[in-house]
């Protein structure tokens, strides 16, 4: 009996992610004081709700095996644009958002038009643009942050429904959305194919390069979006947010299930990648990690996630032959 679960966990998709979740949050349990308090799981999941749609951003261009370094400059541009929009100029709140995920957009149609047009590889594109973009951010506001913001768009970062935020809400149908996008539409398999063979899609008549704009967009749309999302969790829009997001944006696809190398995503293995990462980041805090040794805790244990993902891929290729 035990061997058949052992090997039934083999063959789940989902278990490199989710075993770690439960071994992780068990020990937190124990050696955590108040791991499991609501204003704790409160925060983890607000925390969950950003980094999610950061790591969905990124799954995006993954699809096509292609990285976007730019995503978090990409949030803080738009953030810093919302807030003027709304401390500034007075424009509605409403209006702001949509504006905001329309730069985002842009932003990210120019990137992949660059990567398309100058066929300069897409690591170099993306790392310069993300230098690009923070550098008008920072020109244009001076360095200059936006805390007098409408309570109307504040309320966006503190409202509960039925004791969930509405934040990690947003997160959940952004995945459902992109879900349906990658897994039920004629694009998601588009993307997919462009992504596992980008010469053999094009000879199939698939548009590698329509391919390749519109990934991007999305993917620039989501990091606008999330930076968005931060402003308002945070209340305020600042240059910093978006600044420590790329390892979570590569840590949450993979950790769930996606190659870097394109052809396969898992969308909803992104969501729970993106709550063991704010599990191990918050119970470094709690069990009180100086911070010093911080990022050396954080890539350790991201790299014993990973190694447990490799070996149950290699057991699992031992069991199919």
């Amino acid at each position: 009996m035990s061997q058949k679960i052992i090997q039934k966990l083999i063959k789940w998709e989902m278990a490199g992610v989710i075993l770690p979740i439960l071994l992780i949050s068990l020990l937190l349990h124990f050696l955590a004081d108040g791991f499991l308090t609501p204003f704790n799981l409160d925060s983890l999941a607000l925390t969950v709700a950003i980094t999610s749609i950061v790591g969905l951003s990124q799954l995006l261009t993954l699809s096509i095996g292609q990285f976007n370094l730019a995503l978090g400059s990409m949030g803080a541009f738009t953030a810093m644009l919302l807030g003027a929009l709304l401390e500034k100029y007075g424009v509605p709140v409403l209006w702001a958002i949509l504006i905001g995920v329309a730069a985002g957009t842009l932003l990210g149609m120019i990137q992949g038009l660059l990567i398309v047009k100058t066929g300069i590889n897409p690591f170099i594109i993306t790392l310069a643009l993300s230098s690009v973009i923070l550098g008008i951010a920072t020109a244009v506001t001076r360095g200059e942050a936006y805390f007098q913001l409408p309570e109307t768009f504040k309320l966006i970062g503190k409202l509960y429904i039925f004791n969930i935020p509405l934040l990690f809400l947003i997160a959940v149908f952004v995945a459902i959305i992109v879900f349906i996008i990658m897994n039920k539409t004629p694009l998601g398999r588009q993307i997919l194919a462009t992504g596992a063979n980008a010469k053999a899609a094009l000879f199939s008549g698939i548009n590698t390069a329509k391919i390749i704009i519109i990934v991007h967009s999305l993917s620039g749309a989501l990091a606008g979006l999330a930076g968005i999302l931060q402003v308002a969790r945070l209340g305020s829009a600042q240059l910093s947010i978006g600044m420590d997001w790329l390892l979570v944006s590569f840590a949450a696809p993979v950790l769930g299930g996606t190659l870097l190398s394109g052809g396969k995503v898992t969308v909803f293995g992104t969501l729970f990648g993106a709550i063991l990462m704010a599990i191990i980041i918050n119970g470094l805090v709690l069990i009180n990690i100086n911070s010093f040794w911080f990022q050396l805790f954080l890539g350790v244990i991201l790299l014993a996630a990973f190694e447990m993902n490799r070996i149950r891929l290699l057991l699992l290729g031992q069991k199919g032959n």
